[in-house]
């Protein structure tokens, strides 16, 4: 057999091999990027739940500082009675916490993490909560300085010309 030949051979078998390999890599390579795929989608899904949670626990929470501070509601409801400025900072405060789990719930449905119907359900709490002369007083004077211009923005197109929330007349009456 001329040398030749014998050399030809060798060289389709390397080829062989190596077209072999680059299809096992190729197989592998798409394997790897299924794999990273399910695992970004289950980490979304992770993240989704997680915030979710959060916003559940924080509104527990602050169902509980309202129910621990009732006498805070009459304030609301009521503009003709005069606060101690404890109260004021009672009031402050609470009304800061529930515009920070807001404000969070904002930049949550922004980075897509919250779907458009939970920002909707809190952006109807945000229009309950500046629902009453004193609230609408509290967020043009100081409550709206605390948070960025965005979600200030946002919130102030929610209420913006819209009367005062019949909630808490319903609630007067009840």
């Amino acid at each position: 057999m001329p040398e030749n030949l014998n050399f030809d051979m060798k060289d389709m078998n390397w080829t062989k091999w190596a077209s072999i390999a680059e299809i096992v890599s190729s197989v592998a390579i798409l394997v790897t990027i299924l794999y990273l795929a399910i695992q970004t989608e289950q980490n979304t899904d992770a993240i989704n739940s997680q915030s979710r949670q959060s916003l559940a626990e924080s509104a527990v929470f602050e169902q509980s500082m309202w129910l621990q501070n009732p006498e805070l509601s009459s304030f609301i409801v009521d503009n003709s009675i005069e606060m101690s400025f404890e109260q004021k900072v009672q009031l402050d405060s609470l009304l800061i916490m529930a515009f920070t789990r807001r404000e969070f719930a904002y930049r949550q449905y922004k980075a897509g993490i919250l779907d458009e119907e939970v920002w909707n359900q809190e952006a109807e709490v945000i229009a309950l909560l500046l629902g009453t002369e004193r609230t609408r007083s509290w967020w043009r004077t100081i409550g709206k300085n605390g948070f960025e211009s965005d979600f200030a923005n946002t919130t102030d197109s929610i209420i913006l010309g819209k009367p005062y929330h019949p909630y808490w007349e319903s609630l007067v009456k009840w």
